[in-house]
């Protein structure tokens, strides 16, 4: 987006990755500054209506990689009876795609249609700086100045850090996302077991997802809580192997005769909500020159799949600043802002989220608040999601960042039925869980 600004842009890159051929090679890429791109990940709509509209040529490319667009009707139950189209159905559609194809997508069109001018193999390791304007950058083949410096290296970014050697402190809050997750990846050899393209569940003591890729593949996730030592032993890839066999949804896919595993399991833990402040209260920049964008500013935890789209949305509204003022104390605040506006509440939300999961799991009381917002959502919203096209709707868009946090909760052309779904939960006989309780399931992964 800057380069069809007008800008020159010069991407640094420490990993030296070259192009991969295709997507199945780029599946192999070594990107050890990027360790969860081996990971599931949920494109979700936000992200994806962003290329359409703002990047339709990587949009074309990505469908030629062999992405698949899901709409909404192609997400839910069977339960939902009533799919007929209604208006803004078109902007409900998420990406089934690996983290792998759509990067390297984004570098491929990026390099070959924008002239990018990608320094593969080339590692920063300071600012350089006149007093607190930052004017270039420290790499390990020498020093390269430019107007504008954009940190885009991610939750491992060691931004705080460069700028403190710089005689530049920037305050940051951050939290434990209290989750480690394992992922592995498969690719079809059959058809698939059913149309989901996405399912997932939380058990209490674990959380699963399955998400479609590219290309017949499909992957399949793991989560469980930071401390649960007795968990720990899915990181062995046997021990895994036999835990996703004990949930019906995951052994329909993962069975030897639909599928095959494409790649090693893989782990990641020191997971964090983090976010970074540029600007003071008062509004006066620390540092101008120099911007963050995505998880260098603003991360959130990745089990709620937003990264990707809200690094997207982050990139767009710096580009949108910097095409429309060039003072950097003026495009600092009003990049500040416009982070409060689209990031900060996600952020704000998966805190908040993380303390009601890890109060549930200590068994904790929440407050009057917290258990409300628990219940309505699990034993209304959700419940009748399964069944309403209204309020499924409504929840799709609150996933998928087309409103705000919340903001389903607000709605009052919904909320009557959800409540009212509420109100009945006692009548209700208990949701069987879609899976085994912790005792049979530690047993069977240990025998």
């Amino acid at each position: 987006m800057l380069a069809r600004d007008g800008h020159d842009v010069t991407l640094f890159e420490r990993d030296a990755t070259p192009l991969p051929a295709d997507p199945d090679e780029a599946f192999h890429w070594e990107r050890r500054g990027a360790p969860q791109v081996r990971h599931s990940h949920a494109f979700l709509a936000r992200g994806r209506n962003l290329v359409r509209d703002r990047l339709p040529d990587v949009r074309e490319a990505l469908l030629r990689a062999g992405v698949t667009e899901v709409g909404w009707a192609d997400m839910v139950p069977e339960t939902i009876t009533d799919r007929s189209p209604q208006p803004g159905d078109e902007d409900l559609v998420m990406l089934a795609c690996r983290r792998t194809t759509f990067e390297w997508t984004l570098r491929k069109v990026a390099l070959d249609a924008h002239g990018v001018d990608l320094r593969d193999g080339v590692g920063v390791t300071g600012l350089l700086m006149e007093g607190t304007h930052v004017i270039g950058v420290r790499t390990d083949r020498g020093d390269e100045r430019a107007d504008v410096i954009v940190d885009a290296t991610g939750r491992p970014s060691r931004l705080i850090t460069m700028l403190s050697d710089a005689g530049v402190d920037i305050p940051e809050q951050k939290s434990d996302t209290g989750i480690v997750y394992l992922s592995r990846f498969y690719r079809l050899r059959a058809e698939a077991p059913n149309a989901m393209p996405f399912n997932g569940a939380d058990l209490g003591y674990m959380k699963y997802a399955l998400f479609r890729g590219d290309n017949n593949t499909f992957s399949i996730t793991l989560a469980h809580a930071t401390d649960d030592d007795e968990m720990r032993d899915l990181r062995d890839a046997a021990r895994f192997d036999a835990a996703i066999m004990l949930v019906e949804t995951l052994r329909s896919w993962a069975d030897s005769a639909v599928s095959e595993p494409i790649s090693d399991l893989h782990y990641m833990g020191g997971l964090i909500n983090r976010i970074r402040h540029f600007v003071t209260p008062t509004g006066q920049p620390l540092v101008t020159g120099l911007f963050a964008v995505g998880d260098s500013s603003v991360c959130t935890n990745p089990l709620y799949g937003r990264g990707c789209s809200l690094g997207l949305v982050h990139g767009a509204l710096l580009a949108d600043e910097l095409r429309d003022d060039d003072d950097p104390c003026r495009a600092q605040v009003a990049f500040d802002d416009a982070t409060k506006r689209e990031l900060v509440p996600w952020y704000e939300a998966s805190v908040a989220q993380d303390r009601v999961n890890a109060q549930v799991a200590r068994g904790e009381q929440l407050s009057d608040v917290d258990e409300y917002v628990r219940s309505a959502v699990s034993d209304g919203f959700f419940y009748l999601a399964r069944t309403d096209a209204d309020v499924s709707r409504a929840w799709t868009r609150s996933f998928n960042l087309l409103t705000p946090p919340y903001a389903m909760l607000t709605d009052q052309t919904i909320m009557p039925r959800v409540i009212d779904a509420w109100e009945k939960r006692g009548e209700r006989s208990p949701e069987p869980l879609p899976g085994p309780d912790r005792e049979t399931f530690l047993q069977q992964v240990h025998s």
